[in-house]
């Protein structure tokens, strides 16, 4: 696949796996803390983050966060601002395993556009 213009949509998702349950401060932290985001960063044009309510196909991941940029260098942004460094260091504290994936929204990876 050829390389995507740094001004094409990016898709950030990121999968998260707690060693043990979070407790219910700890699950309302969290979600307050994203929910924050498209205010307090206010770059990215989707943000949902949801826990699959089973478990059974997972491998142990019971978060996931999805958000979509408008491009690279707003993606990168985010990935240092303040509010985006706070929800790490609450992750990192509890241990939590992250799984990254970030991709181009163009027409070799969005099939509905």
């Amino acid at each position: 696949m050829p390389d995507t213009p740094a001004t094409t949509r990016r898709q950030h998702v990121v999968l998260l796996s707690f060693p043990e349950p979070l407790s219910t401060a700890d699950e309302e932290k969290l979600r307050s803390m994203i929910a924050a985001w498209p205010d307090t960063i206010g770059t990215m044009t989707e943000c949902r983050l949801g826990r699959d309510p089973t478990g059974a196909r997972t491998r142990g991941y019971s978060h996931l966060l999805h958000t979509v940029f408008p491009d690279t260098a707003t993606l990168a942004a985010y990935i240092e601002h303040p509010a985006h460094v706070e929800v790490v260091e609450f992750l990192d504290a509890r241990r939590c395993t992250r799984l990254a994936f970030d991709f181009a929204l163009d027409a070799a990876t969005d099939f509905t556009s």
